[in-house]
Parts: structure tokens; C-alpha cells; sequence
């Protein structure tokens, strides 16, 4: 009689962890069971409100998630590959929702780049670092000639 019962706990057990260990929405889920968990259910009152004995919350600076940064610059950086033709020649950062963009670009894909990752969500501005080139072959040559001592090695 035990033995049915356990394993139907496993597999539900099973199912919760492939359900927020999920490697593309996993990470979502899990932040709304966090907030869920710190702000209770939707509709109820705030530990602040609920009497005299009740914990005092503590106002603290917004500080930005590492991971959304993270996810933020995974988001831009697969998104540049459908904007620009080379999206191997730029470098994205992402700092506090603050995207820098560098590298090489051609000019006529520049400010289409500029005005769609604004509006990505998650976005707070974007710092336009890039060089840009009116031909390929240009955005994609070095910079400074290599010295042919250099080269051989």
C-alpha cells in the first residue's frame, strides 16, 4: 500500500523539477515562485499591514539580478544575428539593464540595430560603440596592418 504512494510522489517530484529546471523557462518560473514566495498571494495584504508584532520591511537599493543581465545579453546578442549580416564582428555588454554595443558594422545596418535593441524588453539604454563601415571587406580587416616578422611566427 506504501509502495504506490511513493512512487507516485517520486513522480511527481520528477515532474516539479523538470518543471523549473526547464533550461528555456525555467529560469522565469522560478523567479515567480521567488516573488511569489517574498510577496505572498496577489490580493493580500503585506506583512507591514498585518499588525503590531509584524516585520518591518526594509527599504534596500534595486539591485540588478546578474542573471537577467546575463539573459539580457544572450537575448541581444542571438537577435543580432537576424539584424546585421555580420553579428560575429560586434560585442555585446550589458550592465544594469545598460546595453554596450562594439565592433564593426556596416552603416547602413547601424541604426536599425541601435533602434531595435532599445526596444527589447529589459532594455534601460543602449551606448553605441561601434565602428562603422560602408563595405564588408573594410568592417572585417584589421585594424592595423601586421607586421610580416609577426605573422610568419
Amino acid at each position: 500500500m506504501n509502495k504506490p504512494l511513493a512512487a507516485a510522489g517520486a513522480a511527481a517530484a520528477g515532474a516539479l523539477a523538470m518543471y523549473y529546471l526547464d533550461p528555456d523557462l525555467g529560469a522565469r518560473r522560478r523567479a515567480l515562485l521567488a516573488d511569489l514566495l517574498r510577496g505572498g498571494l496577489p490580493g493580500e495584504q503585506p506583512l507591514s499591514a498585518r499588525g503590531r508584532l509584524a516585520r518591518r520591511a526594509t527599504p534596500r537599493a534595486a539591485a540588478a539580478d546578474p542573471r537577467s543581465d546575463a539573459e539580457l545579453r544572450d537575448r541581444v546578442q542571438s537577435a543580432l544575428d537576424r539584424m546585421v549580416s555580420h553579428p560575429r564582428a560586434l560585442a555585446v555588454g550589458v550592465d544594469h539593464g545598460v546595453v554596450r554595443l562594439e565592433g564593426h558594422v556596416l552603416a547602413q545596418e547601424r541604426e536599425g540595430v541601435v533602434a531595435q535593441v532599445e526596444r527589447m524588453p529589459g532594455v534601460r539604454a543602449v551606448v553605441d560603440a561601434m565602428a562603422v563601415f560602408d563595405r564588408p571587406q573594410a568592417a572585417l580587416r584589421p585594424a592595423r596592418p601586421v607586421p610580416v616578422a609577426a605573422a610568419s611566427r
